[in-house]
C-alpha cells in the first residue's frame, strides 16, 4: 500500500503527524502551569485525535477506491475542520495571557512557558491544515 502512495498521501501523513504533535502540545499547554489552564481539554484532544483519525482515512480511501474519491476529499475536508477547531480554541483561550504577557506582565516566567508550548501547537495545527488544503489537490496514489 505505501508503495502506491503518490505526493498527496505524503502529504496527509505528514499533516496526521502534525496534528498529532499540535494536538498533544494544546493539551501540554493546558498542564504546564496550574494558573493557566486549558478548559474543555477534552474535547479538544478529541476534536484533535478525530482530525489524525480523517487524515489517515484519507490516506487509505484513495488506495481504495482512486484519487479524488468522496470519502477520501470528505476527510480531508473534516480534518481541516478539526484542526481549525483546535486551533481556535486554544487560540481563544490564551489572548488574554498573552496580551498581559506583551504588555505589563513581562517578568511572568510561567506565562511565558505557556505562551511558548501554545505557539509551537499553532504552528503545527496550521501547517497540517495548509498541507491538508495542498493534498486536497494532488494525487494522493500513483495510477497504473
Amino acid at each position: 500500500m505505501l508503495k502506491k502512495l503518490s505526493i498527496g498521501g505524503y502529504l496527509n501523513a505528514l499533516a496526521a503527524v502534525l496534528g498529532l504533535a499540535g494536538t498533544i502540545l494544546t493539551i501540554v499547554s493546558g498542564m504546564v502551569n496550574v494558573d493557566n489552564p486549558l478548559t474543555n481539554t477534552a474535547l479538544i484532544a478529541a476534536a484533535g485525535c478525530a482530525g489524525v483519525v480523517l487524515c489517515l482515512l484519507a490516506i487509505f480511501a484513495p488506495s481504495r477506491w482512486g484519487n479524488f474519491d468522496i470519502l477520501g476529499s470528505v476527510s480531508i475536508l473534516g480534518a481541516i475542520a478539526l484542526y481549525c477547531y483546535t486551533f481556535g480554541a486554544a487560540v481563544g483561550q490564551r489572548v488574554m495571557l498573552i496580551a498581559g504577557l506583551f504588555s505589563f506582565n513581562a517578568a511572568n516566567e510561567a506565562g511565558w512557558s505557556v505562551f511558548y508550548v501554545s505557539v509551537a501547537a499553532w504552528v503545527c495545527l496550521l501547517l497540517g491544515c495548509v498541507l491538508l488544503v495542498v493534498s486536497g489537490f494532488v494525487k494522493s496514489v500513483k495510477e497504473g
